[in-house]
Formats: structure tokens, sequence, C-alpha cells
């Protein structure tokens, strides 16, 4: 039989401007486990794609944990961010604002951060800042391309013997997605996708994001797919290449879905990582975080203490 699980809407922000739903067990809940906030990924609301996010949590919350999906200002039910800060600093605002209400109003002081592509992008540029986080599932982050990610993609491609009866050089598939990845990889500004930076080189921001977060002692699952026309990562250990600085050790448990695709549209792919995920949070030991100093927190400092409201609400089903 299937545990149940309770849901509610909440009202949060210091004008009440940002939606979410928390989801808990329906029996008495495990204080012992940390609370969870899944991300936005991109301009996607609370609901993720395929209801990838509903699913996930009221499978962690089955397991124990108490779970709050919201939607970033702008996005979804959530009303704009009023401060004039760009996207970036107005994103990682929010999540401070969503860890306040979790500790003030459900007595979470630990706090586990979940997001897929921009979303695991805003998960790590925010986590060494805030000692409430003690860990981050980041899926598909951005990836910079190594040498190696290049020589596993035009190999692959070469063996799919079909796209040869359809190969030209301005109209091949191949050739396009090869030449978009080598322009993105020279790029001196380039950006993750959805992500606002004020600095120039995306790769040593979040490699010193990444560095931070294990002086900190943040333990980081971090999930990447490999089944679309142009991956992020075509082979496992390209995500600890890309960011040498990081000395993970046995602070991070990567793993690769190779047959998933971006956005997880097979349903057993997403049982797959509810299984990866919930395992991950209900048992890794989590240290207690150590501090963390570092060029990026200096370079977003976290926003001033907002006191967050609550109040409970009723959404269209389509939302929740």
């Amino acid at each position: 039989m299937t545990k149940k699980v309770v849901e509610r809407t909440v009202q949060f922000g210091s004008r009440g401007s940002l939606i979410g739903i928390v989801t808990e067990p329906a029996q008495a809940l495990d204080k012992a486990r940390p609370a969870i906030v899944i991300l936005n990924t991109g301009t996607v609301h609370r609901v993720g794609h395929h209801r990838m996010y509903v699913s996930m949590s009221r499978r962690l919350a089955q397991s124990g944990h108490t779970v709050l999906r919201f939607d970033f200002s702008g996005i979804g039910d959530s009303a704009k961010h009023a401060s004039g800060q760009s996207l970036l600093k107005s994103n990682l605002a929010d999540i401070r604002t969503a860890l306040s209400l979790i500790e003030s109003k459900f007595r979470a002081r630990r706090v586990i951060l979940i997001g897929l592509c921009s979303g695991a992008d805003h998960s790590i540029l925010y986590a060494h800042s805030d000692p409430r986080v003690i860990g981050t599932v980041l899926i598909d982050p951005y990836i910079p391309a190594t040498a190696q990610y290049f020589v596993h993609y035009i190999s692959r491609r070469l063996l799919q013997f079909r796209r040869w009866k359809r190969f030209s050089f301005r109209r091949s598939t191949i050739v396009r997605r090869l030449a978009e990845r080598i322009a993105q990889a020279l790029r001196a500004r380039a950006e993750p996708q959805h992500l606002s930076f004020e600095q120039p080189d995306v790769q040593a921001s979040l490699g010193s994001a990444y560095k931070a977060a294990v002086d900190a002692g943040l333990r980081l699952l971090v999930v990447c797919t490999g089944r679309h026309d142009a991956p992020r990562q075509t082979y496992r250990e390209q995500f600890v290449k890309a960011y040498r600085s990081a000395s993970f050790g046995d602070l991070l448990q990567l793993e690769f879905f190779e047959d998933a695709d971006h956005t997880f549209s097979s349903a057993l792919q997403r049982e797959k990582l509810n299984d990866l995920i919930e395992q991950w949070c209900s048992s890794t030991a989590f240290d207690p975080r150590s501090p963390a100093v570092s060029d990026t927190i200096r370079q977003f400092p976290p926003p001033e203490a907002v006191v967050p409201t609550f109040s409970s609400g009723h959404l269209a089903p389509a939302r929740r």
C-alpha cells in the first residue's frame, strides 16, 4: 500500500509574492531527516517536466522528508521580483527566502537543494553561502566541454550509419551540432541556459562555486544524462575533469544516466531517478558544515534577511 502524504499551498516572502507546495508525510514526521527544496528548471513552473517534481516530492515525503517546490519570482504563480535585481540575484534571494520559510515554519535547519539544468546551477551557486544547506542534487548541471567530450561525441555520431544517408555539409546534424558545441566552448562570455552572470568566465565562476561547496563540506549527488542530440556530458568522468579545481573526494556521488534524455521523458527513467535521489537523501551521512571562504561568496553575498509569511490556499490542479 502506498504511504499517504499531505500537500498544502504556501505563500511566502516579504510581500507574499512567492507560491509553492509543501509535501509532508501523513504520519509522524521524521525530524532527523533534512528538508528538501526543489528549484525551477528555466521557465518551467514547480510541477517540472512531465510532472517529475510532483512524483519526486511525494516519493521523498513518503520516506520522511518535508519537501518544498516553489516558483521563482516571475515564474508560474509567483509575482515578479520588485527589487529590480538581475535574474540570477533575484533567484538566489528567492532560495534564501524559501529556506527561511522551511526553518521558521517547519523547524528544519538542514536542507538539501535539488535542481535540473539551470535549477542545478542555481543550487551550486547558492549552496556554499548558506550553512543550512548540507547537500545538493544536481541533475544535468552546466558542464564545460572537454577534449574527450568531442572525441566521444563525434565517435557516437559516426556509428549511427543511418545519418550518412542524408549527410550533406550544410544540413548535417553532426556538423551543425559540433559547430555549435565548439563555438560554445570557445565563447569567452558563454553562459549557462537561463542564467545571467556578471562574470565573463562561466567555467571559472561555477568552478569557484564547486570549490567553495567542497571546502564547506557539502555532499553532492550529480546526475547527468546522455541521450539527446547534443548531450552536456558524453562520458561519466567529464564532470570531474571539467571542474579540476574542486577536489571532490568522497563528497561527490556521480551518476550517468546514459539512456535518459535531458527532461526525463521516460517514466521508467524518472522512476529510476526518484529511487536514486530517495536513497541518497535518506542514507547519506551529512557532516556539519565547515566555513567556506571563496571569491564566489563575496561575488554573491547572501540577500538581506527576509521574514517569510505563511498561509494556506488553493491552486488549480494543473499547477500542483
